[in-house]
């Protein structure tokens, strides 16, 4: 397929503006779960860190520690005018039943002011860049929280959401990442156990009182909840199970790189300009042999903006089309989705390939800042709800993950769940 019949695709579906909704809000699902998304299309390269820390997780300390920063693009002409507001969530994801009154301390709607106009690019954006807590705004309490961007002070034109946590540091988590007991997954899979030290805490009932969630790589479907202690100890829980906290190690995360406009390098095969864009063909993909596992370094599904002889690629960082190519010589019973944090983790039109008869390969372009990109393709089998990692990418306990775990505290009598603490673990340490 040419680079400009691939274009008038992408042209078709740029015009589709939101996400189809399947629940009451367009951001929480069918369990009342709100979840992160990008439901306005023109608002692209959307972040949301801890200060000096871009590619970190979006936790942060009650007391005393760095604030959250959210960055993200506006490309539409209009130039609406962008508010947010804070909402409070239990261990679950599920709105809590706190006003705001109880949680924030500042005004409960706040407009992000100072959109910066990009500068000598060929695409015209303005980029926000918001601090929180600010001097607007303050947390009052631990717990999840969701980041809720909306358009002209309109509650109901949401544009994006975002999750972040607020922890209070109370507890000691110890954990470690290692090659499954069970030789059933030994081969495919990681197992975590980690121990909670509360010492100072007082927890009367662990296994009603507490939650313990783990993440893999910062992706919330890829998530286990629910998990009650093995093993409790005088001022410590133990979580050491062989089954119940294992998964699937997947594989490394292939990677292209579009800062320099002018030389294809890391995996892109030319570069071509069609105006208004550069449009940066990858190298083809091909399926990973299942039993082959190689070592490649990555940031395990993440991006970073940059641009080569930017100043500043937060302004001066162009807008680049990226067509990805997968090569398979018939089309599979289900969708085929390009995934990370290029496509915010969501599976819609703008992130579902498309399957070439002719050319037996499957095809996506997307429309991306310049920086890195780290992406793997997900499988979707017809009439299932469970992506199949294995069947493109493989799946391997040597991978080298990033687990986030999380630890709640509901004491008796309490309204909300305190976030008592958090760890992160590698699987390659």
């Amino acid at each position: 397929m040419k680079i400009a019949s691939v274009l008038i695709t992408y042209l078709i579906l740029m015009q589709v503006s939101f996400v189809p909704a399947r629940c009451q809000e367009p951001y929480s699902d069918d369990h009342g779960q709100v979840r992160e998304m990008v439901l306005n299309h023109s608002v692209k390269t959307v972040q949301l860190y801890r200060e000096g820390w871009p590619l970190s997780y979006p936790v942060i300390r009650l007391q005393g520690d760095v604030p959250l920063i959210l960055e993200f693009d506006d490309l539409s002409e209009d130039q609406p005018a962008f508010y947010y507001r804070l909402i409070h969530c239990n261990a679950d994801w599920t709105p809590s039943d706190l006003s705001e009154q109880e949680y924030l301390e500042g005004y409960p709607e706040n407009e992000i002011r100072g959109g910066m106009p990009s500068f000598n690019t060929y695409t015209t954006y303005l980029h926000y860049r918001l601090q929180v807590p600010n001097e607007d705004v303050r947390l009052l309490l631990s717990g999840n929280y969701l980041l809720l961007v909306y358009r002209d002070g309109i509650p109901d034109d949401v544009v994006f959401t975002r999750r972040f946590m607020v922890t209070e540091g109370q507890v000691h988590i110890e954990a470690r990442v290692h090659e499954p007991d069970l030789s059933t997954y030994r081969e495919c899979c990681q197992e975590v156990d980690f121990t909670v030290n509360h010492s100072g805490i007082t927890i009367d009932d662990p296994f009603n009182e507490t939650r313990a969630v783990i993440y893999q790589n910062g992706l919330w479907d890829l998530g286990i909840d629910g998990l009650q202690p093995y093993m409790v100890n005088p001022d410590q829980l133990v979580y050491d199970y062989q089954e119940e906290n294992v998964f699937q190690g997947g594989n490394e995360f292939r990677f292209f790189d579009t800062k320099n406009t002018r030389t294809p390098t890391y995996f892109v095969q030319r570069i071509e300009f069609l105006d208004p864009y550069f449009h940066f063909e990858l190298k083809a993909d091909k399926v990973r042999p299942s039993h082959v596992y190689s070592y490649a370094e990555d940031i395990n599904g993440r991006y970073a903006v940059e641009a080569d002889g930017s100043q500043d690629p937060g302004v001066d960082a162009d807008y680049v089309i990226v067509h990805f190519r997968l090569d398979m010589p018939f089309p599979l019973e289900g969708a085929v989705y390009v995934a990370g944090g290029l496509t915010n983790w969501q599976f819609d039109d703008l992130s579902r390939m498309e399957y070439d008869a002719e050319e037996q390969a499957y095809r996506l372009s997307l429309l991306l800042k310049q920086g890195v990109y780290n992406y793997r393709y997900l499988f979707l089998p017809a009439f299932s709800e469970q992506f199949d990692i294995k069947e493109i990418e493989g799946s391997h306990y040597q991978t080298g993950n990033e687990y986030l775990i999380l630890f709640y505290h509901r004491p008796p009598g309490s309204r909300y769940d305190r976030l008592m603490g958090h760890q992160v673990a590698h699987s390659m340490q």
